[in-house]
Formats: C-alpha cells, structure tokens, sequence
C-alpha cells in the first residue's frame, strides 16, 4: 500500500471535531448532552434567513456562483465600515481585507504565509487547539507561554519576556479566548506590541469572538501604536451571525500579507462561500448585528453561562474555574476529583461519555497547562439540560 506523507500522519485527530462526529451520529438520541461544541447553538436573526431566501429566489445563479478569491466588494466595503465602527481603525477594503472560508482556512493561510522552518510561534498554554497542528504543519515550532486558574488565565508580561527570542515570528492572541474565555488585558498588549518593534515579529489576533463578550470589552491590538502594520487579525462570522456551517470570515492584515494569504486561497479553497457573501452585506449594514447581539444571543448566554456557574459550583465544589469575560466556555480544573479515580482528564472524558451520555473536551488537547481540566461549552444546551448534565457529572464522581 503507498505511504503517506510524514506530514499528514504527525496530525492529531481534533477532539471537537471527534464530538461533533459521535453527536451527528446520534442526532436522533435525546439523552446525549453536549458540553462539547464550540458552535452558537440559536438559529441567525430571521432577518438573515429572509436575505437567504430572497437571494436564491431573485438571482440564484449570482448567489450560487464563484466570487473572487478576495470576495465580493461589497461586503469587504461592509466590512471596512464595521471593523472602522468598533476599532475605530481604518482597513483598506481593497487592499487590507480578504474574505476566507471561516477563521480557520484564515489562520491555516495565515501560518503557511507566515511560518518557515525553525520559525518560533509563540501561543498561549492553555488555548485553541488548532494552532500548535497549523504550526507544526509549517515546519514552524510552538512556544507555549503558560497561563493558569490563580491568575484568571491572563498570560504574564514578564513570562513573555522569556519566551520571545531572535527565532520568534509570530505570536497568537485569542481574545475572548477558548477555552478559558478570558480577556486579554491592555497592558499585556502594550508590552507584545512593543516586543513585536523591537524582535520584529506579527502579532496574530484571532478575534472570532470578539462580540461574545459578556464583562469588559474586546482589545483591538491594531488599534495601538505601531501595532497595524504587523498585526493580522482574523474573524469570523459564525459566532456572530450564527452560521457556522456557511463558513465565512475575513482577515484584517497588512496589503502585502492580504496578497500573500490570497496567494494561498487560489489553490485552497478558491474562493469564500457566496450567498452568504451577499447576504451578510446587509446583515451589517442595516442594524441587524447589533440588534441580533443585543436582543437575543447576549441575553440567552449569559443566563446560561451564570447558570452553569451556580451548577459547578454547587454540583462539584472541588473544582475550580475562572467565570468566563467573553466566549462559550468554563475551563474547569477537576485534579481533585482525577484523583480520587485515579484516571486522567481524557480517560474521564470518554468514560463520561459512554455511561452517561455527557459530553466534555478533555484539557490537555489545550496544552500542557490543561491537564486535569475539562472544557464544558455553556451555550449548547437550555437550563435544565445544563443542570442535568452537571448532577450527571457530579453522580459520577461520586460513585468512583
């Protein structure tokens, strides 16, 4: 049989994506609960739904078509107005915005631009997953900068100071982060924008969630000093539109680093999904963001992150967690009840899942910092689903 390549066989299969492949298979079981998504779990604003409709009814062949690789002007022009209206920086819709097939392909596009072999990438431990895979892909190396519970999962600026080096040419930032869902905060980008002049490194901010904020407010990095023309920011719709499944985002960079990743695109995926392209143009043109924001995804998660607040901390009073800023998720520290049944995070996470039907993302696919935690997603499930799948939980400890 022929071999593989080496590259593809060193790729860990994604824990998410394994979750989000036993739950497609059991759809029809109503006793799964899950605690393991990373996607907004209420339907778009009716108003979007209509757009859909009315596209594919009055220009189906213009909604269905190809784009440009960079994506239609319109929306990149949309774009432009939106990012100026929170940020308040200017981004070129011609030359510094190019619209990619979900956050994903924009950070995968964006490390293969990026990232040579011996290259250092500096990210956060415990954080998203998918960065040290897209790093090591490159030939690059992953530096981890730890961050822990005792203090709210903010990385240290003196810690940072260690890690950069001479090899260092990019350093990640999620804010809101997953799976911790804390905000970075202003003077830890202070000093990585004044470490990025001085080594001369990028700064990547991946910003998916950067309306799914519930206390404080999201750090635009591009917005500081110095910061604009080594900085690429990437977005995504899926959080704040709610369609993950359309798979649409953007990338702010600078023009050369936005020519590079288009560059990538052409022979990736060609070009970014195009009705929802056309309908989004709208989406954030005429109010339906802010208002979608504000009356319906805000208030539903935040009474769902409180209640899974009170259930951990009634239900398993050993744990310890930090109350997530922004984002989707409790990241929970459970050490002391591993060990009680002498197993770790990840056989605990399986074992869940077979006797209860109860799904969470074991820690350490985060990082080495995120051993002996879960990662258990508060949007997915209504209340009552919430407190059951925290009693099951706290049942199954309890009879270890």
């Amino acid at each position: 049989m022929p071999r593989l390549s080496e590259r593809v066989e060193k790729i860990h299969t994604s824990p998410i994506r394994r979750v989000a492949g036993l739950l497609d298979e059991a759809r029809e079981r109503s006793d799964i609960i899950s605690f393991g998504g990373g996607a907004p779990s209420l339907p778009p604003p009716q108003e979007l739904l209509n757009e859909f409709s009315r596209l594919l009814r009055d220009d189906p062949l213009r909604s269905c078509g190809y784009t440009g690789t960079r994506g239609v002007p319109q929306l990149r022009e949309a774009v432009a107005e939106d990012v100026k209206k929170y940020s308040e920086v200017d981004f070129d819709p011609n030359s510094e915005i190019i619209l990619t097939t979900g956050a994903t392909e924009s950070i995968f596009s964006t490390v293969l631009c990026l990232v040579e072999s011996g290259d250092e990438v500096i990210i956060m431990d415990p954080t998203y997953l998918g960065y040290r895979e897209m790093i090591e892909l490159a030939r690059g190396q992953p530096v981890p900068l730890p961050v822990n519970v005792e203090n709210g999962y903010q990385p240290d600026t003196e810690e940072l100071k260690k890690v950069v080096s001479k090899k260092t040419k990019a350093v990640i930032v999620l804010s809101p982060d997953n799976p911790t869902g804390r905000i970075i905060n202003e003077p830890f980008v202070k000093t990585l924008v004044d470490l990025a002049e001085d080594y001369d490194f990028w700064i990547i901010s991946d910003d998916v969630y950067k309306h799914i904020i519930y206390e404080g407010k999201h750090v635009w990095i591009s917005r500081y000093p110095g910061a604009k023309e080594r900085t690429i920011t990437v977005c995504s719709f899926s959080k704040e539109a709610g369609i993950p499944g359309l798979r649409l985002g953007y990338t702010l960079a600078p023009k050369h680093a936005i020519d590079s990743i288009e560059k990538m695109q052409q022979y990736s995926t060609l070009a970014p999904e195009s009705l929802a392209q056309f309908a989004l143009v709208r989406f954030l043109r005429e109010n339906w963001k802010e208002a979608y924001m504000a009356d319906t995804v805000l208030p539903s998660y935040v009474k769902r992150r409180d209640f899974m607040g009170k259930m951990i901390r009634e239900q398993l009073p050993l744990t310890r967690t930090v109350g997530p800023a922004g984002a989707f998720y409790y990241f929970v520290d459970i050490r002391n009840y591993l060990a009680k049944t002498h197993q770790s995070e990840e056989a605990f996470a399986e074992q869940l899942l077979k006797e209860t039907g109860v799904a969470v993302i074991p820690g350490r696919f985060f990082g080495q910092n995120g051993r002996g935690h879960v990662r258990m997603t508060f949007v997915s499930e209504p209340e009552d689903r919430i407190q059951l799948g925290v009693k099951k939980i706290a049942t199954f400890f309890a009879s270890r």
